[in-house]
């Protein structure tokens, strides 16, 4: 079957494309308006005029990835019949359409790395406040379980160092304002 180019109009707000839903052998391009892509409720990317989407999941034959809802009416250029050849035929005929399907991917690639790198940099500083913490508490413990010589705060201690993989505490991770009862015990100060 020959790719049939189809125009649909959408009023604001209406969902274009549903994730999780059969590709269907149909690919998008927004002619008009500005959409939205949506994974799980979280804003992924803004589709503008002379873009494309939905094609990873036609060109694999897989579902969708995402929902795309329109921000304000959209007027899409649907490709349908976009499976096995034809995709490689229609291309082959209009390289000016593919050469816009790379930069357009190859846009995404870049726009989700850099996504990803921001994503893992934020998780990687929370990550070094919560094993501050952890030392810093463990510091503290270990201090009050050698001054009171409690079995009940070494226990703490040795629960919070196995889960944590923290073998022993850092006076220097101790936020002294944390441990305002403890202070002259453990700090001397």
């Amino acid at each position: 079957m020959p790719i049939q180019k189809l125009l649909r109009r959408y009023p604001k707000d209406a969902v274009i494309i549903v994730d999780g839903s059969p590709a269907g052998g149909e690919i998008y391009y927004l002619n008009k308006g500005t959409a939205l892509a949506e994974v799980k409720g979280n804003v992924v990317g803004t589709i503008r005029p002379g873009e494309w989407f939905g094609e990873l999941a036609a060109i694999l034959g897989s579902t969708r990835t995402a929902t795309v809802r329109g921000v304000t009416p959209c007027e899409v250029l649907v490709f349908k019949g976009v499976e096995d050849r034809n995709l490689y035929d229609a291309i082959a005929k209009d390289p000016k359409m593919l050469r816009k399907l790379i930069e357009q991917l190859c846009m995404r690639l870049i726009e989700t790395s850099r996504r990803h790198v921001g994503e893992s940099s934020e998780l990687s500083e929370q990550a070094m406040r919560f094993r501050r913490a952890i030392s810093g508490t463990l510091y503290v413990l270990e201090k009050l379980s050698e001054k009171y010589k409690s079995n009940v705060m070494e226990e703490t201690r040795q629960h919070l160092s196995a889960l944590s993989g923290i073998a022993t505490g850092q006076e220097t991770d101790a936020d002294l304002k944390f441990f305002p009862g403890s202070r002259d015990t453990v700090f001397g100060k």
